[in-house]
């Protein structure tokens, strides 16, 4: 059996970066998958969920699934229309080849009515199709679809299986009940193994997958090895220095007396569950997709008082680890640092202010504003 997984989703978004959060189209088919899960948890912006040829048993776990658009499950085992009243944006939804009974048709169909949304619809091969009047009384209940099986569901053919209703439902019954004895009599007969049951394509699937793994296993062994993780401690027990992803980083342990700062640049698009960050009061490691880099810290740090961020525009790391004793030899030198800049800054000022003063020219005075000395003007002949 194949889950649905954050792996499996990652693998198949190869044609989004590998960015699962922000994926729109996936395609599953054929992975022996019996259960609809995790696409509400990984990936809720998803509008084309491709899941045909699988064993699907139901259709569930899809209501938070608001941009859905495209739902294909053609080639499951799913017997009834249910739990998509909250998928508002799903238009189409193609059913082809299941096992929805007569019995259960009516049920499907209002189910299928509370999906306002909905516009085409792919029925055939279900066994509720051997009735004749499957597509009328489809029609006449789903009223918002404008195509079935491919084809445009015109006025005229609306109105008359509007009109047609109590006689179709009186035929569905009788058709119901017709097969109900004829499953009846085959009660107690043996079920060929060729059959096509619920039962016999879920075990021929299984089988199927179970014979694929095998032959992977046989042509490509290191693919189901376990990776056992590269060791953190040397053999005399200290601390192991490495950079196994050759990731570009920066440890900051100076600028500040009270705090060192650990940087580390990572691709943007990698997944942070694939990060996996352990401080320690003498080192921090951090493993992103199993490649360790960790370095020995000169100063001992409180790790319950680090945090951990990561931008989601650069993808850059930032580990902030507040000392336990703060340096102060360190702290003394920024504080006189400090303090000599706070000097210079006004002696600057005064110094510019005084060459100001010198190069002034002298303000000019107004006509009105002279004294005149008259000692000084010369006796005329």
């Amino acid at each position: 059996m194949v889950r649905i997984t954050e792996e499996l989703l990652r693998k198949r978004a190869e044609h989004n970066e590998g960015i699962v959060s922000t994926l729109e189209e996936v395609s599953l088919h054929q992975y022996e998958i019996e259960k609809i899960e995790n696409f509400d948890k990984y990936c809720r912006h998803i509008q084309i969920l491709l899941l045909q040829n699988n064993i699907v048993e139901r259709l569930e776990n899809l209501s938070k699934l608001k941009q859905l658009k495209y739902l294909n499950v053609a080639l499951n085992n799913i017997i009834k229309i249910e739990n998509l009243e909250n998928c508002e944006s799903l238009v189409k939804l193609d059913l082809t080849c299941n096992f929805i009974e007569a019995e259960y048709f009516e049920e499907s169909l209002y189910n299928l009515k509370k999906v306002a949304s909905i516009r085409e619809l792919y029925l055939t091969g279900n066994p509720c199709t051997d009735w004749p009047g499957w597509k009328d009384l489809t029609i006449a209940i789903v009223d918002q679809l404008t195509r079935i099986e491919g084809e445009d569901v015109v006025p005229s053919q609306r109105i008359k299986a509007k009109q047609n209703f109590e006689q179709l439902m009186e035929s569905l019954q009788l058709f119901i009940e017709q097969v109900r004895i004829k499953k009846k009599e085959e009660e107690g007969k043996e079920v060929s193994e060729g059959a096509y049951t619920r039962e016999n394509r879920r075990k021929m699937y299984l089988e199927m997958g179970k014979e694929r793994e095998e032959k992977e296993r046989r042509e490509n062994p290191k693919k189901f090895e376990e990776n056992e993780p590269s060791p953190m401690f040397l053999a005399n027990g200290e601390i192991r220095q490495c950079n196994e992803g050759k990731y570009d980083f920066l440890l900051n342990e100076w600028d500040d007396p009270e705090m060192t700062v650990f940087e580390m640049k990572i691709p943007k698009y990698l997944n942070t569950s694939l990060i996996d960050v352990n401080i320690n009061p003498k080192w921090v490691s951090v493993r992103v997709k199993g490649k360790l880099t960790q370095l020995r810290l000169t100063e001992e740090i409180a790790v319950e008082k680090s945090t951990t961020q990561r931008s989601q525009t650069t993808g850059v790391l930032l580990i902030k680890m507040p000392k336990v004793t703060p340096n102060l030899i360190l702290k003394k030198q920024n504080e006189r640092m400090q303090k000599e800049k706070a000097q210079v800054k006004p002696n600057v000022i005064q110094a510019t202010n005084d060459e100001e003063t010198k190069t002034a020219p002298a303000p000019k005075q107004s006509f009105k504003d002279q004294k005149v000395d008259f000692d000084d003007i010369p006796d005329l002949e």
